[in-house]
């Protein structure tokens, strides 16, 4: 395979740059990867299908906010809420049970596959090495951490929500709870999370504006799956040397009415557990004096690597230390002459996609190469680590990634529904198989980035 990659600027610790016993442990966790695949689980038992309860009497509702003050009030019908989508396929225990008797009830055939989603586009050896970085290379708790991982996006169903789409999941939500449809996607299209970019380090944005979110609006599972949902689009973005990601939570306006710490804790828990080292910088934005409050509740929560990423800025001009102000939403900009391409770009719903199995031969193609790329590192992880060569055996595994991100990209419109970014032309997939990323703005271009690995 002829290809330009390089091995120059290589980041430590990442795929390409890797010491001899770091290399050791990326080949002991592939291996302990591939044999946890080939158990045969135990009987799936999933919880009943959702119905809805009956409505109790109306009563005043203090509005949730925060200790119980700063939320609307307002009279509505109290519901035990009860979740229609997430965790209605994966058996209870699998979430329930300490992680040493848990996995061994799944099956290895879903581990497998989920396993191979999460990888997605990404060079397979960089998504494991995220795991490794985030445990300071500790190959039992970074293992530990990676089956945790896979658990919880059996459950979440996080495989389906990228199939499905913004469209698809909107006809699923409806099909199981009727105004669910539409729970879901006013948050979709509320303008209180969206993606964009780059930062001064080029990395993709998600920029988040609080001061559009109340608790009490939505149920908290349309909330969760939107920030599923996004997460899970932004990592189409990612490709050597785009490794992470921006978050910006813009404050400005914000009011206790805006906290929402059930959602604020999901979030942290999400990227320290199930997303390691997709963080890049955390920049929270003009942040008013009660938001010490907060903070105060926060911080304490969060892991030091995560909290080390996080800075602060008070105005625009501290804000474009970090993040270019074109690139930015014309809520944080205050310029309606200057939109992101996402505000900019009117675009039609995209097609629901659907959980079929496809058969294409793109896909039939990406089955195959799954199976080769095991047999492949298999074999890998039975030659001599020689410290003499490491170079040319990193390069050669370079390659090998490129070769399977290359075939996945192929197979993408088979696997990942259209979302509304793909037809807005911020994500382009052409029919040769080329990924194309466009943010738009006056400091990016379009840009191919199908051999980023």
């Amino acid at each position: 395979m002829v290809s330009n990659l390089s091995l120059e600027g290589r980041l430590p610790g990442h795929a390409g740059a890797l010491t001899a016993e770091q290399v050791k442990s990326l080949k002991d966790l592939w291996l302990r990867l591939f044999e946890l695949f080939k158990q045969p689980g135990d009987k799936i038992n999933p919880p009943p299908q959702y119905e809805a309860p009956k409505a109790k009497e109306p009563k005043q509702n203090g509005g949730g906010g925060w200790l119980g003050f700063g939320g609307k009030k307002k009279e509505v019908e109290k519901l035990d809420e009860e979740f229609v989508f997430l965790g209605r396929t994966a058996d209870p225990r699998w979430m329930s049970l300490p992680l040493e008797q848990a996995i061994p009830l799944i099956p290895g055939h879903m581990l497998e596959y989920t396993f191979w989603n999460m990888v997605a586009t990404d060079n397979p050896d960089a998504a494991i090495l995220r795991y490794l970085r985030a445990r300071k290379w500790n190959a039992n708790a970074a293992y530990n951490m990676l089956i945790n991982t896979l658990r919880w996006r059996l459950h979440m169903r996080v495989d389906d929500i990228s199939k499905l789409g913004e469209s698809g999941l909107r006809l699923e939500l409806e099909r199981l709870k009727p105004g669910m449809s539409e729970a879901f996607i006013s948050q979709m299209r509320s303008g209180k999370a969206t993606l964009g970019g780059p930062d001064k380090s080029n990395r993709g944005i998600c920029f988040i504006n609080v001061q559009l979110h109340h608790k009490e609006d939505q149920p908290a599972e349309a909330i969760q799956l939107c920030a599923l949902y996004l997460m899970e689009t932004a990592r189409v973005f990612l490709g050597y040397p785009m490794v992470n990601a921006c978050i910006v939570f813009n404050l400005d306006n914000f009011t206790l009415a805006n906290w929402d710490f059930e959602f604020v804790k999901f979030l942290i828990v999400c990227l320290e557990r199930y997303y390691p080292e997709t963080l890049g910088l955390c920049l929270i934005h003009k942040a008013p004096w009660v938001f010490s409050t907060v903070w105060s509740v926060v911080s304490p929560m969060l892991d030091p690597v995560v909290a080390a990423k996080i800075k602060f800025s008070k105005n625009l001009d501290e804000f474009s230390q970090y993040i270019h102000v074109g690139s930015t939403p014309v809520i944080i900009s205050g310029n309606p002459d200057i939109k992101t391409k996402d505000e900019a770009t009117e675009a039609d719903d995209p097609a629901a996609g659907t959980l079929d199995t496809p058969t294409s031969p793109e896909y039939l193609a990406y089955v195959e190469e799954k199976k080769q790329y095991t047999k492949d590192t298999i074999d890998w992880t039975k030659k001599d680590i020689i410290e003499e060569k490491l170079d040319e055996d990193a390069l050669q595994r370079l390659e090998r990634g490129l070769k399977h991100r290359n075939i996945r990209i192929k197979a993408e419109k088979d696997m990942r529904a259209n979302t509304i970014y793909h037809e807005k032309k911020m994500i382009k997939l052409t029919p040769e198989g080329r990924l194309f990323i466009d943010f738009g703005g006056d400091n990016w271009v379009e840009t191919d980035v199908t051999d980023r690995v």
